[in-house]
């Protein structure tokens, strides 16, 4: 196997249109998001009520569980009004509910949206989240001797990549070097493999020489600390059988 990957996104059903939540958020908060969603009887919802206790959002004393739940009811109500409310509670949001309020005016605008195209939407929300049609990826690539790349390696490794990734429609954001490894972050097409934009570039790297592992990680998730950088090349390289260098 030649790459690891560290991707959460699930998706039920067929969907005709999707949108990417582009702002990054934590995966345990739309679990939560999630949990008291399904745990709300919506058949049973007063909205008028939902409407007439959306004012409890902006007064400080509301018990921020009650802010969850109307915030929830506010995204399934899907009209203009409770965008517009949701659109207000955004600015002004507390720094424990900034997702909270991203997640449910996303969440109300694809039920608003799908009354007006007459079709089933959905958005897709991962840990790093996305731009435009795009997702967000961090990949790390390592180099096959365990050893620092040099100023031209790295210049060879930035043209792969780009080169790589333009052909895959994609966009580098950025390149971040350690000891003995390169970590990328790149937009990446939905219909479009991330594994066919690693590889191109990996491939790419070594026409010249064999420079990097052909093996790497990739996650949609979140950014890899150091210390998870650290166990992934650790782990690597056990698999391969290679001796340990210290890093």
């Amino acid at each position: 196997m030649k790459g690891k990957m560290d991707n959460h996104n699930d998706l039920e059903g067929e969907l005709h249109k999707v949108d990417i939540l582009e702002s990054p958020i934590d995966l345990s908060v739309q679990k939560e998001y999630q949990g008291l969603s399904d745990s709300i009887e919506f058949d049973n919802v007063n909205y008028e009520e939902i409407l007439s206790e959306a004012d409890k959002l902006f007064v400080a004393g509301t018990p921020i569980e009650a802010k969850k739940r109307i915030l929830i009811l506010l995204a399934h109500l899907g009209t203009i009004e409770s965008s517009k409310i949701l659109e207000k509670y955004l600015r002004v949001s507390e720094e424990s509910l900034k997702d909270w309020a991203v997640l449910s005016l996303k969440e109300c605008r694809m039920f608003l949206e799908s009354v007006f195209l007459k079709e089933e939407e959905g958005f897709i929300s991962t840990g790093l989240g996305g731009q435009g049609n795009k997702l967000r990826y961090y990949f790390i690539v390592s180099t096959r001797e365990g050893r620092t790349l040099t100023g031209a390696e790295r210049k060879t490794l930035q043209e792969a990549f780009k080169g790589s990734s333009g052909e895959n429609r994609s966009e580098i954001e950025e390149i971040n070097y350690g000891t003995n490894y390169a970590m990328i972050g790149i937009l990446v097409p939905m219909d479009v493999a991330v594994g066919e934009v690693i590889e191109g570039g990996i491939s790419r790297c070594n026409r010249m020489g064999e420079v990097l592992l052909v093996e790497y990680f990739v996650t949609n998730v979140k950014k890899p600390t150091e210390d998870e950088i650290l166990k992934y090349l650790r782990d690597i390289r056990r698999e391969r059988r290679e001796p340990e260098k210290v890093v």
